[in-house]
Parts: structure tokens; sequence; C-alpha cells
């Protein structure tokens, strides 16, 4: 084979494996479990430390504020908060080696995928350097998106995302922004 030949063949070959492997943006990104409606509203428990309730916001303001989801926070107790956030020195389980995790309160029906309520709980216990990466981790699975891995979530990747298994980044890739707009 000669080489321009050889060099178009391989050339045309990455090209079409990288559009056979590339995520779509229509590929889903979300769990079993996804909010309700487009308004997420926040209560942050006392329990927090401010460092964490600081960094919750920010995740809150830099993170989700750029998507299509509306948000707000409630300072008094209210039944209806979308989102309740705390701390807690005693996690039980597998939850003793996390730094945080989400979960679904209450959903809209009995084995509806959707959300009406979810809790954030920070261990106390467990530390982490960048409490901004843990609250956009967390707040993205409150909206129902998964942990990501792959490209989006390659440290070398300039849009890699807060979704990783162990948050390092502060902001959602233009991946996670697309399921989230095209879902709410």
């Amino acid at each position: 084979m000669k080489r321009p030949i050889r060099t178009f063949a391989i050339l045309g070959a990455a090209v079409g494996l990288a559009l056979t492997t590339a995520q779509s943006a229509s590929a889903t990104n979300f769990g079993p479990k996804v909010a309700d409606n487009k308004a997420h509203s926040f209560y942050y428990g006392k329990d927090l430390t401010s460092a964490q309730k600081s960094a919750f916001e920010y995740a809150r303001t830099k993170a989700l504020a750029p998507t299509d989801m509306t948000t707000s926070v409630t300072t008094t107790y209210d039944p209806k908060v979308d989102v309740w956030t705390y701390g807690t020195f005693n996690p039980t389980g597998d939850q003793v080696r996390w730094y945080a995790w989400t979960t679904c309160l209450k959903r809209v029906a009995p084995g509806s995928d959707k959300c009406e309520q979810h809790s954030i709980v920070v261990n106390r216990k467990k530390p982490h350097s960048n409490y901004k990466a843990v609250g956009c981790h967390e707040i993205g699975h409150s909206v129902g998106l998964h942990h990501l891995s792959g490209k989006n979530s390659d440290y070398s990747f300039a849009n890699r995302s807060c979704l990783r298994a162990n948050p390092d980044h502060l902001y959602y890739s233009k991946h996670d922004k697309n399921h989230i707009n095209g879902h709410y």
C-alpha cells in the first residue's frame, strides 16, 4: 500500500472508531432516580460546618446554576424542601468509608423513578480536602446523574466532571449539563 493511501486508511479508521465510541448527548447519564422537576430548593442543616455549607452553596450557584435547573435556599424548616443537606458523626455500614451520600427520601409515587425529596449527608468523621467538589458531586446525584467513567472523568480531559467516583473537580462536564438541560 502506498504511503498516502495507508495514512488515509489509518486516519479513516481512527475517525470511525472515535465516532462509534464517543458518548452522544442522547446517551443516558441518569440514575434510577431523578428529581421530580427543574426547581430544586435546598436546606442546610446546622450540623454542617461553615466551610461545608459554603462549599455546597458554591456548588449550587456555580456548578448547577448554569443549567436549566432553578435553585433556591430555604433558611427555615419547610417540609416541602427538595434537598436536605446535613452532617453526621454516626455513619453506618459502607457509609463509614464515604465522604457524603445522596438518598431519595420521598418518591413522587411508589415505584416511580422521580424523587420529590433527597437528603445529602456529609460524613463528619471522614474529612475531604475539597468540599466544593463533594457538593458538586452530591448535588449531581440529587438531579439524577450517575458516577462517570471514561473520558469525562479522565484527569487529563479538559472537560472532566465532579461526578467522578472520587470528586476532584468543581463543575459538571458539558456532557452532564446536556443531560440536565435535556431532561429538565
